[in-house]
């Protein structure tokens, strides 16, 4: 297969990814783009052949989209998650939905820890090592936004009765 197959394949995967780590359909495009440049400049140094691309290039997404999050400190709108949330969740149920949606509420530096956690199933030293960070920090994220998930939650249970 060729690079462009590949990452074909692999499109709607990152797609996802771009938009539950940024927010936005502007940003989520941009990342995209500069991931598959990324991604063909540096496909000669590729190991492991194509059963690894699909972890080779979520890594360099994962990057891009990092180092978008770290260029900008200001709140993400969530008015058009709706219609990408079927495609980023672990189920189609109400409960998962409202989850996935006070997730795209947290802040910038709090969101891909949960994302990478929880929708891409990676360790805490994983995590770490994609976001170029120390695992304390990921530990002290992960927790800052579970406790804030926990919240809304409680917040919201309030607000039915």
């Amino acid at each position: 297969m060729t690079y462009f197959e590949q990452l074909r394949a692999h499109q709607g995967y990152l797609e996802r990814i771009a938009y539950a780590m940024l927010g936005n359909r502007a940003d989520v495009e941009d990342a995209l783009q500069e991931a598959a440049m990324s991604g063909y400049t540096s496909y000669a140094q590729l190991r492991g052949g194509p059963h690894a691309f699909g972890a080779w290039i979520r890594q360099i997404l994962i990057r891009k989209c990092s180092r978008m999050l770290e260029g900008r400190r200001r709140v993400i709108p969530v008015d058009d998650l709706a219609g990408y949330l079927p495609d980023t969740m672990p189920g189609p149920d109400a409960e998962a939905t409202a989850i996935w949606e006070d997730v795209a509420r947290l802040s910038d530096h709090l969101r891909p820890v949960v994302v990478l956690r929880y929708m891409l199933d990676m360790s805490q030293p994983e995590i770490a090592e994609a976001l170029g960070i120390p695992l304390g920090t990921v530990k002290s994220r992960l927790g800052k936004a579970l406790d804030l998930l926990r919240q809304m939650d409680a917040a919201e249970r309030r607000d039915a009765l």
